[in-house]
């Protein structure tokens, strides 16, 4: 049995899994902290990664909701909603540094979207973060994201208001390595990215629009990695 597992957060679950979204959202990327621990918690179910070696720990978490409310702040939805599939989200999801490069995301994201597939979502959005309000410092990140995975020109949202920046210029692969190692896993399951990004000052980000289309999956076998997820 893997050591790593997937739990819905709920009491000390719950404790150890804001104390790492300070730690990686606050401490580390130096968000505002009345921003991230935000009105959308409330409406959200979390899941927290739970690794066996480091008890009462929270190596992971996220959140997931039916809607897209935080993602639709940013961007305009509407060509999703136009789809006709039902949209659901993702978001808030962060790392312990150990567990980033690896296996960590794809259990996390897999947990994350059966259970949102269970509850009929067809579509699952979220926003990727790049740390730092400076868009013109991650643009060639950005344009290699989005190279690798350019959503269908239909389906492409806008970003919302002045915060938002289009991702302009043709993207070079060896700028791969300057993308997060979370929006890299979106990538590895078949994720697509927008053309626009929305500058995010409380959360000190540069943010990206992901869609994962449920039918195009291509995330890691998940019967050997989510034994214990619920």
């Amino acid at each position: 049995m893997t050591r790593l597992t997937t739990h819905l957060a709920l009491g000390s679950d719950a404790d150890a899994a804001a104390a790492l979204r300070r730690q990686v959202f606050v401490d580390e990327m130096g968000a505002c902290e009345r921003a991230e621990a935000d009105g959308f918690d409330a409406g959200a179910e979390h899941l927290v990664l739970r690794d066996a070696a480091r008890p009462g720990v929270a190596v992971g978490t996220l959140r997931m909701a039916c809607g897209a409310g935080y993602t639709g702040r940013e961007f305009d939805l509407g060509p999703l909603e136009d789809d006709g599939r039902a949209l659901a989200e993702i978001g808030r999801i962060c790392l312990h540094p150990d567990y980033r490069g690896g296996l960590a995301a794809g259990l996390l994201l897999g947990a994350a979207v059966d259970r949102l597939r269970s509850r009929g979502a067809g579509m699952v959005v979220g926003t990727g973060s790049f740390p730092g309000a400076d868009p013109a410092r991650h643009m060639p990140a950005m344009r290699a994201l989005l190279d690798a995975g350019r959503a269908p020109a239909a389906l492409r949202p806008k970003a919302r208001g002045p915060h938002g920046v289009t991702i302009e210029g043709t993207g070079r692969r060896a700028d791969m390595r300057f993308v997060p190692a979370l929006l890299k896993a979106y990538l590895r399951a078949g994720a697509w990215v927008g053309e626009e990004a929305w500058i995010d000052r409380d959360m000190d980000t540069v943010d990206v629009c992901l869609m994962l289309d449920l039918t195009r999956l291509r995330l890691p076998a998940q019967r050997s990695m989510a034994e214990g997820a619920r």
